[in-house]
């Protein structure tokens, strides 16, 4: 009979980044972080000089149900005008 040994799983690879991308997108890389909570590197000319990581008391944001109750209804959008218009009469 094998006996059965532990592998300790492996976190997700740290994704890597240039400076110049990272500065031009860098909105983007934070909701990413966010969102994903894994880790970002910050490449200069191919070397490691900074990472992005998440807060760590920042629970990863709710999506489902995070616009309920933000919506409102104005008017009735099926009812016609009370403006009466043609095209090119201006």
């Amino acid at each position: 009979m094998a006996v059965a040994t532990f592998k300790p799983r492996k976190s997700a690879p740290a994704a890597s980044l240039s400076l110049a991308k990272a500065k031009a997108t860098l909105s983007a890389v934070i909701d990413g972080v966010e969102q994903k909570r894994h880790p970002v590197t910050i490449l200069r000319r191919g070397i490691p000089v900074a990472q992005i990581i998440p807060f760590p008391d920042a629970p990863a944001p709710k999506l489902r149900g995070s616009m309920a109750g933000t919506g409102r209804e104005l008017r009735d959008i099926v009812a016609p005008l009370d403006v009466e218009w043609t095209v090119g009469n201006e």
